[in-house]
């Protein structure tokens, strides 16, 4: 069984960024990250929203966590 992991990275008036993450069925090692930016309404509903797709490694993703760490 596939577990998808979701959290919120920024949350403001307006704005929020969610990190979807999910291990791919193949290729073996690979794994599906969905940066989801919604733009919201005055009610904290969501308006619209716009979906970045990546698969990388496990070794890529701390790359990239170190990198932002540096910024």
């Amino acid at each position: 069984m596939r577990v998808k992991k979701e959290f919120v990275v920024k949350e403001h008036e307006g704005f929020r960024l969610r990190v979807e993450a999910q291990e791919c069925l193949a290729p073996k090692g690979l794994i599906s990250l969905n940066f989801v930016q919604e733009c919201l309404n005055t009610k904290g509903d969501v308006d619209f929203s716009s979906t970045y797709n990546f698969f990388m490694t496990k070794e890529e993703i701390e790359g990239l966590c170190e990198g932002l760490k540096q910024v």
